[in-house]
């Protein structure tokens, strides 16, 4: 281990993994640090949707980014394969959003025009596609751009293909401080030591807030409780990823289903309820009855860091040079990696990303808001 770093990225979750990724190949000098396993939090709970489209974002901004990052992906993927060995498992199969009834189709129908996105597909087209899903629906919303991955092996993909430029991924390894002289970091001291840098990114969970207090900082950051319940069949029960109003329902490789996903704000227990087990699985068989012979697997749950509004954390803090943040993705953190990490490689080396506006996205906007408070 290295004692000097141009920069070290806090959080080894698909942010801060594609963070490093981005850095080394840009030939900066990356330690990740990581408190326990890559993927242990969110990243890995999550079900691996690229869904710019079928997503509701607040922001318009946040939606064209969303869109930039999803397309994104496919040359990343390939890239990453060759450099890690590792199959991230993106599925190109597009998404379809279903309608239950009459009315449900017209909403479906309009919204489509409105949004200049997807097809429609008539019940007739839907039972030839997706034979397995219920004969009663009243078609669905075809939207053949997005995709889906495993997000856990995308993380891995992504540490790996850093290390193997240089990177040091420093696991099980414990972010204890943030050390600034007059205004500017000098490192991230850790549980293996001192880190000496120049630039130190927060990029981790719902527990962010905790490294910055010490400074006079904030990052608000709620957690969001979700859990996904997975099956399996003996033959595909579904190719496109059947997004619905109250259940998403994922194919995974090996005939796998992956449904989800259930909200808990401010809930921070692990495990998962009996009650969300028995909700997603027969949410889940309203629009695939075979889900119910399927054999159960497996059920996880997960937290996803949600800001006070609803938007990233992204970019630098202006009370401290060399200090950033990429974090509160919360449904979309694996969709927005892509873009958010190249955005921020992009502040960290001083270079202005056309066409993107940060200031919504500003990490001290509440400790702006809050001085502001302080002075009226």
């Amino acid at each position: 281990m290295s004692s000097r770093y141009d920069a070290v990225i806090i959080g080894g979750g698909v942010i801060g993994c594609f963070l490093a990724y981005q850095l080394t190949k840009r030939g900066k000098k990356v330690a990740l640090v990581e408190q326990g396993e890559l993927a242990s939090g969110a990243s890995g709970a999550a079900a691996g949707m690229l869904a710019a489209d079928c997503e509701h974002f607040e922001h318009p901004e946040l939606k064209s980014m969303a869109r930039l990052s999803r397309d994104a992906f496919p040359s990343v993927i390939r890239e990453l394969r060759q450099l890690s060995g590792i199959d991230a498992g993106l599925n190109e199969r597009g998404f379809l959003v279903p309608a239950r009834d009459a009315q449900e189709a017209e909403e479906l129908h309009a919204g489509m025009l409105a949004d200049c996105s997807g097809e429609w597909w008539r019940p007739e087209k839907l039972q030839t596609a997706e034979p397995a899903l219920c004969k009663a629906l009243h078609g669905a919303v075809y939207r053949a751009e997005e995709t889906q991955l495993l997000p856990a092996r995308l993380t891995e993909a992504l540490a790996y293909s850093a290390q193997s430029k240089g990177a040091e991924l420093l696991l099980q390894t414990k972010a204890a401080e943030i050390r600034e002289i007059n205004g500017s970091v000098q490192g991230v001291m850790t549980s293996r030591g001192l880190l000496e840098c120049e630039q130190a990114v927060l990029a981790g969970g719902w527990q962010m807030d905790q490294l910055l207090q010490p400074l006079g900082l904030t990052l608000p950051l709620e957690p969001v409780k979700g859990e996904i319940v997975e099956v399996h069949s003996e033959s595909p029960l579904l190719t496109s990823t059947l997004y619905a109003r109250n259940v998403y329902i994922v194919p995974k490789p090996g005939n796998k289903l992956w449904l989800g996903a259930t909200s808990y704000s401010g809930d921070r227990s692990s495990g998962v309820r009996a009650d969300s087990v028995y909700k997603l699985l027969s949410a889940g068989s309203e629009y695939i009855p075979e889900i119910r012979s399927s054999q159960f697997i497996r059920a996880w749950s997960g937290h996803r860091p949600k800001t006070p509004d609803g938007l990233p954390y992204l970019g630098g803090f202006s009370g401290i040079h060399g200090l950033y943040a990429a974090a509160g993705h919360y449904r979309n953190g694996v969709l927005m990696s892509a873009v958010s990490s190249s955005i921020l490689a992009n502040v960290m080396e001083g270079i202005a990303t056309p066409g993107v506006n940060l200031e919504p996205f500003s990490p001290d906007r509440y400790q702006r808001q809050r001085e502001g408070e302080m002075v009226l």
